[in-house]
């Protein structure tokens, strides 16, 4: 059983519909309060699983999942059909396939609810459930050596056996190297590793939600969690909460949903299923482990240059006041803008442009239209003060190096200057005319 699609309104923080289709692993992301669990708690909500659904009802609420069955599962449980939704509204859930609508409460719900696990921090430490699923597991020897392959990816030195899960030291199923230990001895990394590919490989779980997995675990180990989500081929279908930028790659981009509060509601932001007018295939060419962090940021600031960025994170560091996590971002060179820009828009982030005059000349009109945005002023000064009431500016100066004080700019290298007067500039300096043009871009922010 999977989820295809999942529609949720009116349910705690979520005021107006959101509604996307699901993947075999599906990553929210968002600031703290901004009602990315209460995503995860309204499938709980929905299938009614036990010991997660909140205690509170929410009379208004209105969810629906499209699922999908597999052969096996049509056949095992004598399925009316291969499809099927599941709804709650006026607080009655209903589960309806092809030619057939059922209430699902009583035998249905005791056959799909049980198929999720939601693996919160009670989850987490409840061993004695933990190990009875651990000795299940075992008697599915393909998705057992899948999970002991995983684990072995990410901890070499250890095995585990039988009683993996025995907490006194001399029944230990554990060994690292030639040691026994027990498995709350190696820590809780070690045990969250453990316990999340034991649900994603075990068969009697088609769905598998997590909060923030990457708590307690080491970068590295972050990483290789990761490659396993992406492999678990023939595992559960995963939704997670993160503020990890290292579970967001070119890969994996896809599987992103941005979710965001404002005063009214929860909403949720993802690409679009269907390519529009940006090109993914240099969106993902342009990704690495520094720049995907604007994902997680209020504003990102778009410079064209290394030096540049260097200067503005610097400028930032010392003079904004406020409280916004801003993210500079390097696009290397003034062509690579517009790609920016049209991530940025998809996943509804605010931005700000900083450019070097000459893009006037080779990339304006590029930029200006992925900006939606037709300027009225046609000479360059104009067109200068104009554009910032669209969060573009253009250094009237030429380059950065003509915006800040000459005697910080000793050196050859241009970034060895902006990392020497990103340290050094004075208040004073800053509010100088020569400094305008970049100290209007933090007063914007």
């Amino acid at each position: 059983m999977k989820i295809t699609t999942l529609h949720i309104n009116l349910y705690k923080s979520i005021k107006q519909p959101i509604s996307f289709s699901a993947l075999p692993v599906n990553i929210l992301i968002g600031q703290n309060n901004c009602g990315k669990s209460n995503i995860l708690y309204a499938i709980d909500y929905l299938f009614d699983v036990q010991g997660v659904s909140p205690i509170l009802e929410y009379p208004g609420a209105d969810i629906e999942v499209e699922l999908v069955f597999t052969e096996e599962e049509l056949d095992r449980w004598n399925l009316p059909s291969k499809t099927a939704s599941l709804t709650i509204k006026d607080e009655k859930r209903k589960l309806a396939f092809s030619n057939q609508i059922v209430n699902y409460n009583g035998n249905w719900k005791d056959l799909l609810s049980v198929k999720i696990k939601h693996l919160n921090y009670d989850a987490f430490n409840d061993l004695e459930a933990v190990d009875k699923d651990w000795q299940s597991l075992q008697q599915h020897k393909e998705h057992f050596n899948k999970f002991k392959q995983h684990l072995k990816n990410h901890f070499p030195k250890i095995s585990a056996k039988e009683n993996a899960l025995d907490i006194h030291y001399e029944h230990a199923g554990i060994k690292e190297g030639t040691r026994k230990a027990t498995i709350d001895h190696l820590g809780s990394g070690f045990r969250r590793i453990f316990t999340t590919l034991l649900y994603i490989f075990h068969p009697d779980y088609h769905i598998v939600i997590l909060d923030e997995p990457e708590t307690h675990l080491h970068p590295v180990l972050v990483k290789k969690l990761l490659w396993a989500m992406q492999n678990a081929e023939g595992g559960g279908q995963i939704f997670f909460t993160t503020h990890s930028p290292l579970f967001i790659n070119s890969v994996t981009l896809p599987q992103v949903l941005r979710v965001v509060k404002d005063s009214a509601t929860t909403k949720a932001f993802g690409l679009p299923v269907k390519k529009q007018h940006y090109s993914y295939k240099r969106l993902i060419q342009e990704l690495n482990a520094d720049n995907v962090e604007m994902l997680f940021s209020d504003t990102t600031i778009l410079v064209e240059g290394i030096s540049d960025r260097i200067l503005l994170r610097g400028l930032i560091d010392h003079f904004y006041q406020g409280n916004k996590d801003i993210k500079v971002v390097q696009t290397h060179g003034k062509g690579n803008i517009a790609l920016y820009v049209d991530l940025l828009k998809i996943f509804h982030i605010n931005y700000i442009i900083l450019a070097d005059r000459d893009i006037i000349k080779y990339q304006l009109d590029r930029v200006i239209s992925h900006l939606g945005i037709k300027p009225k002023a046609r000479k360059a000064n104009d067109l200068i003060i104009e554009l910032k009431e669209y969060n573009v500016f253009i250094l009237p100066g030429g380059s950065i190096e003509k915006h800040y004080p000459k005697k910080y700019q000793r050196d050859d290298k241009k970034t060895l200057n902006a990392l020497y007067a990103a340290t050094a500039i004075t208040k004073t300096e800053f509010n100088s005319k020569i400094m305008k043009p970049l100290k209007e871009i933090i007063d914007r922010l």
